[in-house]
C-alpha cells in the first residue's frame, strides 16, 4: 500500500474578494458597479472597493481571476448589428496602464439565409471569464462591459467576481 501522508494542502485564501451583484443595468461602456460582499461564502481581504469596483493589488503575484456575468436585454431587438460589432466583458488593469486581462464576448447569432441577414446579440445568456494573471502591487483591475457601439439596455445580474492571490 503506498503512504500518500503527510498530503500538503494550498494555504487558504489570505488576499482577494469574492463580490456580488443582483442587478446593474448599462447601454454603453461602463465599469460593472456597485458590489455587494456578504459573508460567506463572499469576503473581502481589504484591497476592494465595493462602491467604485476597483480592486487595488496590495502585492506582485499571480492571480486567479473569474467573473460569471448573466445578462438580458431590456428590450426586443429590431435592428442587425453591424458586421464586426462584438460587445464583450474585460477584466482590465486600468491602473497604471489601461490593459484587458481577460476577455469574453457576449454571444452573437449570425444567420444569413437567402435574402435574409440577421446578426444579433442572444435575448439572455452567460458569459464566464477565468484565468491567472500576473499583478504588481498597486494594479488597479476592475470589471467592464464594452458595448463597441451596441447602444440596446442590458441588465446584468446576477454577476459574481472574484481575484485571488495564487503566489
Amino acid at each position: 500500500m503506498l503512504n500518500i501522508w503527510p498530503i500538503s494542502f494550498p494555504t487558504p485564501v489570505q488576499e482577494g474578494f469574492a463580490a456580488t451583484a443582483s442587478s446593474i443595468t448599462k447601454s454603453a461602456d461602463a465599469q460593472l458597479n456597485p458590489w455587494t460582499i456578504i459573508t460567506s461564502p463572499f469576503f473581502n481581504s481589504g484591497s476592494f472597493d465595493t462602491t467604485s469596483g476597483n480592486y487595488t493589488v496590495p502585492a506582485t503575484g499571480r492571480y486567479g481571476l473569474k467573473a460569471t456575468i448573466n445578462y438580458n436585454l431590456a428590450v426586443v431587438i429590431q435592428v442587425t448589428l453591424g458586421s464586426g460589432i462584438m460587445p464583450y466583458f474585460s477584466v482590465r488593469r486600468s491602473a497604471p496602464t489601461a490593459t484587458d486581462l481577460i476577455t469574453g464576448y457576449l454571444p452573437v447569432l449570425d444567420v444569413n439565409i437567402s435574402l435574409v441577414n440577421i446578426r444579433a446579440i442572444l435575448q439572455a445568456s452567460t458569459v464566464t471569464l477565468s484565468g491567472e494573471v500576473e499583478l504588481n502591487a498597486g494594479d488597479v483591475v476592475g470589471l467592464y462591459y464594452f458595448a463597441d457601439t451596441f447602444n440596446l439596455s442590458l441588465t446584468f445580474g446576477p454577476v459574481y467576481w472574484s481575484i485571488n492571490r495564487i503566489t
